[in-house]
């Protein structure tokens, strides 16, 4: 996540292994069978969790393009870890700046109709190991797809892993989620929400928590112990399904914002590219330079990061992506 966009100049080809997208929808054939869980253990979603943030921000540490081989070494353990769940991936690969990135995409079919694309990007600004911004989502989004791979849902569910959010890219072409959305939407595919995981695990009951509003400390918490469902006035419903789904399934309270698309700091993040191409799309976060200080700093270090209410967000999330 990030503050202020910078300009790029150079584009690139985009090369896709296969089509995917809308010539890969399918439907499940137990519908039969369409709300059933896999359990969730905590005691491994936990341990898992800490171990992909562990990979990401202290055996790699800062990702990104100027790094030589921080975003391959990332996107091989994505990989890795996608194929370890049961999944194929494939790669959106494409030129930025004479090199080499990816996408990472992967597929769960659903037993209904809908699409809902959920999404983390692995990179990060110079100079942070970026656990929270965004190791702590990207383990999130890799455990929502492995518990998934074990149960029915009735959306078709499409996990991705972005590249290239952080500034120079931010909301320009090279932009992975940018590139993704841009992809979907020249194939015609619908998607009835994207949701981008951005920044789930810094919580504490102190009263640090700040607002683009002052006023807006007499409506939400001032205490940092919940996460955010934010999303554009588009996007309402969907906000308030993930907001209630939380709530309903996890420990960890949720609370929600539905506002101009340019209020706060809503748009800073993968949602941005499909709000772009005319897509729904919620921002699921722990409000990033809101509450935390590490926030693109050398001390965004794992020791700063809740996994227990990491776990929590994952639990409300899993158990809402089966309703929606």
């Amino acid at each position: 996540m990030k503050r202020v966009p910078h300009a790029l100049t150079h584009g690139g080809n985009v090369s896709i292994r296969r089509p995917f997208g809308k010539a890969t929808i399918m439907k499940s054939r137990s519908s039969d069978r369409a709300n059933e869980f896999q359990p969730f253990n905590k005691q491994v979603v936990i341990e898992n969790l800490y171990k992909h943030v562990e990979y990401l921000s202290v055996n790699i540490g800062d990702r990104h393009l100027w790094k030589e081989h921080s975003l391959s070494m990332a996107a091989e353990y994505i990989e890795s870890s996608f194929n370890v769940s049961g999944y194929a991936v494939e790669r959106q690969t494409y030129s930025c700046y004479g090199k080499t990135v990816s996408n990472l995409i992967v597929e769960r079919a659903g037993t209904g109709d809908g699409v809902v694309v959920v999404g983390a990007h692995y990179d990060t600004v110079p100079g942070t190991p970026g656990a929270d911004d965004n190791a702590s989502a990207l383990a999130g989004l890799l455990e929502l797809a492995r518990l998934h791979q074990g149960s029915l849902n009735r959306k078709h569910l499409i996990f991705v892993a972005f590249v290239n959010e952080e500034p120079p890219y931010f909301g320009f072409r090279n932009m992975g989620s940018m590139v993704y959305a841009s992809h979907l939407k020249d194939q015609k595919v619908s998607v009835d929400v994207m949701i981008s995981l951005e920044m789930i695990g810094f919580f504490c009951r102190e009263p640090i928590q700040k607002y683009p509003l002052a006023c807006m400390r007499f409506l939400y918490p001032k205490t940092a112990d919940f996460i955010g469902v934010v999303g554009n006035f588009r996007s309402s419903k969907y906000v308030s399904l993930l907001k209630k789904g939380i709530n309903k399934h996890a420990s960890i309270k949720a609370k929600a914002l539905t506002a101009p698309e340019y209020f706060g700091g809503i748009n800073l993040s993968d949602n941005y590219s499909f709000w772009h191409h005319g897509y729904r799309a919620v921002m699921i976060t722990d409000t990033a330079f809101f509450r935390n200080k590490n926030y693109h700093q050398e001390t965004d270090t794992i020791d700063t990061l809740n996994f227990e209410g990491m776990t929590e967000v994952v639990r409300g999330l899993y158990r809402t992506l089966q309703e929606i």
